[in-house]
This record gives C-alpha cells, sequence and structure tokens, in this order.
C-alpha cells in the first residue's frame, strides 16, 4: 500500500505541476525573455524524472539555446509565482528575473524557492532548521536508547532462561545419580538368592557345582584291569555315594586292584578270550 499511495502522490504531482505551467506559460515565457534578452520560446513540457516544468529557449542571432526549469513549488507557492500572477509589479517578480540572470551562462537555468530566498527569509529558514534538526537528533537519541534498553532486556532475560535451564540440567544430572546409587544397592533377600545360585550351578553338577573335567584321552582308551568274578560292578559304588567319579578316575589312573573286602579271598580268573 505505500508504494501504491507514493506512486499515486507522485502522479498527483506531476500533474499539478504540468497544470500550473501549462495555465501561467505566457508568464513564464515573458519573464524569462526579460532575464535572458534575444532568446525566444521554442518548446515547454513536463520533466518526469524530476517532476519539473521546463522551457526551451533559442537565440537566433548567437544560435545559442537555454534550458529554464521550475520546480512545483515555486509554481505552487503563494509568495513566488501566485504573487506575479496576482500583481504584476510585486518585489518578487524582480527577485525572479534577478535568479534567472545570475544563471545566464549555464546550459540549464534552476529556478526554485529556495534561489528566492531574501536575506530575512534565509535566517528564517535556518532557524527553523536548526529547531527541526535539534527535535530530530533529539528523538533519534531517544530511540537509540530505547532500542539499547531493550537490547539489554532481551540479555537479561536470555541469561535468565539459560540459568534456568543450567539448574535444571543439574537436578536431572542429580536425579539420575540418585537412581543408579538406588539400582546398585541389593533388596531384602537379593544377595543371598544370588549366591545359592552361584552355588547350585547352572549344569547341574552333584559334585557340589564345580564343572565337570574332561576326562584324558589316555586314561579313556586303557584297557581296564581284570576283575574277581564276583567283584561288584564299578556303576554300585556311585550309587550309593556322590564322589563316584572320583573314585572311577582313581580307579582307572591306578594298576590293577587288588582283592576287595568281601570278595572271599577267592583270586581273579583270568579273562576269558584274551590272547596269550
Amino acid at each position: 500500500m505505500g508504494s501504491v499511495r507514493m506512486f499515486r502522490d507522485r502522479v498527483v504531482s506531476m500533474e499539478q505541476t504540468q497544470e500550473i505551467g501549462e495555465k501561467h506559460i505566457e508568464l513564464l515565457s515573458v519573464l524569462a525573455v526579460e532575464a535572458l534578452p534575444g532568446y525566444a520560446l521554442a518548446a515547454h513540457g513536463l520533466d518526469h524524472e524530476r517532476d519539473h516544468y521546463w522551457l526551451s529557449l533559442t537565440n537566433d542571432a548567437t544560435d545559442q539555446t537555454r534550458r529554464l526549469v521550475f520546480t512545483r513549488m515555486f509554481l505552487s507557492d503563494a509568495s513566488r509565482l501566485p504573487a506575479v500572477v496576482a500583481d504584476a509589479n510585486a518585489p518578487v517578480r524582480a527577485q525572479i528575473v534577478a535568479c534567472i540572470r545570475e544563471q545566464a551562462a549555464r546550459a540549464e537555468i534552476l529556478v526554485t524557492v529556495t534561489g528566492l530566498l531574501t536575506e530575512e527569509e534565509r535566517l528564517e529558514r535556518d532557524e527553523i532548521e536548526a529547531e527541526w534538526r535539534k527535535k530530530h537528533e533529539a528523538a533519534q537519541a531517544a530511540r537509540r536508547t530505547e532500542e539499547e534498553r531493550r537490547a539489554r532486556e532481551r540479555q537479561r532475560q536470555k541469561q535468565q532462561e539459560e540459568a534456568r535451564r543450567q539448574a535444571q540440567r543439574e537436578r536431572e544430572r542429580r536425579a539420575r545419580a540418585v537412581a543408579g546409587q538406588k539400582q546398585q544397592q541389593p533388596g531384602e533377600g537379593g544377595g543371598r538368592r544370588r549366591r545359592r545360585r552361584g552355588r547350585g550351578g547352572a549344569g547341574g553338577n552333584g559334585g557340589g557345582g564345580r564343572p565337570q573335567q574332561n576326562q584324558p584321552a589316555s586314561a579313556a582308551k586303557a584297557p581296564r584291569p581284570p576283575q574277581p568274578a564276583n567283584a561288584p560292578s564299578p556303576e554300585a559304588p556311585r550309587a550309593e555315594v556322590g564322589g563316584g567319579r572320583r573314585r572311577k578316575r582313581r580307579g582307572r589312573g591306578r594298576g590293577p586292584a587288588g582283592p576287595k573286602p568281601g570278595g572271599g579271598g577267592r583270586e581273579p580268573s583270568p579273562p576269558s578270550g584274551g590272547s596269550s
């Protein structure tokens, strides 16, 4: 909307500039010829880029051209061109002619309100500009102060938020540490239950949870020594006593066993089917 409004205002301004210039073309030509003797009006129109109304003057004797440019403020200000329209002998008429003559050597002559100011008007303008500049600087200083205050407030809020997050992280860290300590401490009966599991063994060994040792291959392949006919089998002691494996291992490692008690003193019979 801002750009559309600016464009509309500019269009209206240019229309006003062209309308005022076309309306007072004869007066502008008379003032230009009065300031530049020997020149005549050749063309006129609107400068759209600068929003100025211009006159093109030519001198047939010297074959020179001058371009007079009038600002919209000069054309519409009540104390400038409208004053000359109202009174042909107004003091401002001489000021306009003098302004054009001072720039006679230039190819483009610019007629503005600033160039037509009297000494009193210049002093008044300087005072107004100084007052405006002072107010503008004060407003700028107040704006900078407010921006600095807002920046400090944002920084303070940021620091408070960071401190809050740091405290939250510290509380969470302490909570995790307390939870870890509680998990490391065993509950009631927990330690005893673990010891019982360790004693029982996972393999179901009858020898007090000790792992069964692999028998050496030489002992497994060694020939069994001859035993008496009425000697009890090796499996009988194992069934009665829990340490049968150990006795069997000792029996295998030794030489031929002698007569065992309860055998009736009989000598062992020679092995049958053996080759001498």
